[in-house]
């Protein structure tokens, strides 16, 4: 479940009301939505279920599944932190290999794919080749993490996926690239 303070934050974002606007929708007063946006306090039971019908009905998403390709641990460790600034709104889901992650990708429809570009095996260019063949992953994003810096990977990196991070990746990039594929106008 999305906090409180998310799901207002979310809200907002999607309808573009101020808290006076959405204090308005919600037939409660400023102070109330300022408080709830800022985790200062939970609605009640009965504004929790308006503001979940609202949310519904902006078709926010509840839950943004991300996933983690990527043969070293310590990405999938620093998406997992990133993913905490987002109150339990993002899953995060990790394999270790280009085949786990497929079958991954498959059982999951993330909406975000951190993709190592070097492992064993099939690599991250391969992996990314072969998810249009995934059902449901249309609205897939997949941005590469790599070390290389062989413009031929590179640029044959840029041509498959939407972004390419250079490793090793900060906090700071991947909360900001899973808040942006999170906005309701990126849908």
């Amino acid at each position: 479940m999305i906090a409180s303070a998310e799901l207002v934050a979310r809200i907002r974002r999607a309808t573009g009301d101020t808290q006076e606007g959405l204090a308005r929708r919600l037939a409660v007063s400023f102070p109330t939505i300022n408080a709830w946006e800022r985790g200062r306090s939970e609605p009640s039971a009965k504004h929790r279920s308006a503001l979940e019908a609202l949310a519904a009905e902006l078709d926010i998403v509840h839950e943004f599944a991300v996933m983690v390709i990527d043969d070293d641990p310590v990405t999938a460790a620093l998406v997992e932190a990133a993913a905490t600034e987002f109150g339990g709104a993002v899953s995060v889901h990790s394999a270790v290999n280009g085949w786990e992650g497929l079958v991954t990708c498959g059982a999951v429809k993330p909406r975000l794919l951190f993709l190592d570009i070097m492992m064993p095996g099939i690599d991250g260019l391969d992996v990314a080749r072969r998810l249009p063949a995934i059902p449901d992953l249309a609205d897939l994003r997949v941005v590469f993490v790599t070390a290389s810096q062989s413009p031929d990977i590179l640029s044959r990196a840029a041509a498959l996926g939407n972004a390419v991070i250079s490793k090793p990746v900060e906090l700071d990039t991947l909360a900001e690239v899973i808040r942006n594929t999170m906005e309701p106008s990126r849908r």
